[in-house]
């Protein structure tokens, strides 16, 4: 029974993060990569280790806030986590976004179809989305981009991502080029030359050690993939942002 009175008595905070304008212009598998970014990188700051969900609606994304004890609490640092999601936004996703922190709501009283327009745009019970959020695709897929990112310095296979997440590794390709229109390789080298263009940019490292840093042992193999993505060699690319 004191259970039930716990159950009863919590409540919903929902914060929806919205793109209000990109930097850049972008074609649409990009923009649906950095959606799934910005959505990994508001659970991560936004709900962090609150109890909670993280899902993309349309045009960004929701974070609810669940098992709080009190209406519209005072959360330690939440602001100050709005403030750090805007800057990674801006600096890293090529995006300016607004976050609305909205009104809490009962458990007990949550609408069994469409939620406020400002929080969702399809009917569905928000209690059952957060339960299976972590079984959804969005969410392996979310995994499958972190783990590319925290191992892209590594010699990445596709049979140790595929382990990480748990598919079968001729899946994996399928199901990443379906949500992507990217193939796996693609992406990593993409990411990679990323990664060597923040190194052109902000450091005064050789070429040939960014180039080591990143797995290649070819200098001309290294330039085709740069000028490919980029449309300049790594010493063009250089010259240019200076």
């Amino acid at each position: 029974m004191d259970n039930g009175r716990s159950v009863d008595s919590s409540w919903i905070l929902p914060i929806r993060i919205s793109v209000r304008r990109w930097h850049i212009p972008l074609p649409d598998r990009d923009r649906n990569l950095l959606e799934y970014a910005l959505c990994n990188v508001s659970d991560e700051l936004i709900r962090h280790s609150l109890s909670g969900a993280t899902v993309r609606v349309r045009h960004g994304t929701a974070v609810f806030l669940f098992g709080l004890s009190e209406p519209n609490p005072m959360i330690p640092g939440l602001e100050h986590r709005c403030r750090q999601l805007r800057k990674v936004a801006h600096t890293s996703l090529y995006a300016d976004v607004e976050i609305e922190i909205g009104q809490s709501m009962s458990m007990r009283e949550l609408p069994q179809e469409k939620m406020d327009g400002s929080f969702a745009e399809q009917r569905h019970d928000p209690v059952l989305s957060m339960k299976q959020v972590c079984y959804s695709d969005d969410t392996s897929l979310r995994r499958i981009l972190t783990y590319i990112e925290e191992h892209l310095l590594d010699q990445l296979t596709r049979e140790d991502i595929a382990h990480y997440v748990h598919f079968h590794p001729s899946y994996l390709s399928r199901f990443f080029r379906k949500k992507t229109g990217w193939s796996l390789s693609e992406y990593i080298v993409r990411q990679r030359i990323e990664y060597a263009k923040e190194m052109l940019e902000q450091s005064e490292l050789r070429i040939s050690h960014i180039m080591s840093q990143l797995g290649y042992d070819n200098l001309s193999h290294f330039t085709r993939s740069f000028k490919k993505v980029t449309g300049y060699t790594p010493l063009q690319y250089r010259k240019k942002i200076q």
